[in-house]
């Protein structure tokens, strides 16, 4: 029997729980969602047949405006592409020991999709999340991040991929101003958490 233990990408830094920064005397608490499951998902939006059976599957609407993201309770819904999502899992209590939630809507989504041509691929053990909370939570990702974070151009439902201080990421925006979720490659993760860390400190 295999003693195996799975660890975050940041197990050695977040170990004592999320960190306390200070940008510009606002607030912002700096976390990670480890081990969240995600599925990768590419079809024909303009196939009924795909739309329908995807809501159907995950209770979640498709997004089809670039940029937007599908929030709700069992999961997030994140537009990459014209033809590509990714389905995001809340984190499981019990990582790989079972089959989890993203196998068992493969399964869900496969069934419902058979026929069509279509692509789903599993990708959470390739990425982390961090999230981004807090009053100066735009204002510290502004100093490494290109884009507008302003509420009025970058709002809750908003999704971006680009970088943030050369680490590439994909943002999402829970609430405007105050709360993100950045998933990252592992790899990434490290370099982005303690450089976090220190734009805080600036």
């Amino acid at each position: 029997m295999s003693n195996v233990v799975l660890e975050s990408p940041l197990a050695a830094l977040t170990g004592l729980g999320q960190r306390v920064l200070s940008v510009d005397g606002a607030r912002v608490t700096l976390g990670e969602l480890a081990f969240t499951e995600m599925l990768n998902i590419r079809g024909n939006p303009a196939h009924a047949g795909f739309v329908e059976a995807v809501h159907s599957a995950t209770g979640l609407s498709l997004p089809q405006v670039a940029n937007t993201a599908s929030v709700g309770a069992t999961g997030q819904l994140l537009w990459l592409g014209p033809d590509e999502w990714v389905l995001k899992f809340p984190p499981s209590a019990a990582p790989y020991h079972h089959p989890g939630a993203a196998e068992a809507m493969e399964a869900t989504l496969r069934g419902a999709l058979a026929g069509q041509h279509v692509s789903l691929v599993p990708v959470g053990h390739g990425f982390t999340t961090l999230t981004v909370q807090g009053e100066g939570a735009a204002d510290l990702l502004a100093r490494g991040c290109p884009l507008d974070l302003h509420p009025r151009a970058f709002g809750a439902g908003a999704v971006a991929q680009s970088h943030v201080a050369k680490a590439g990421a994909t943002l999402l925006c829970l609430s405007a101003g105050t709360h993100y979720e950045l998933t990252v490659r592992r790899s990434f993760a490290d370099y982005l958490y303690r450089w976090l860390c220190e734009a805080g400190a600036a």
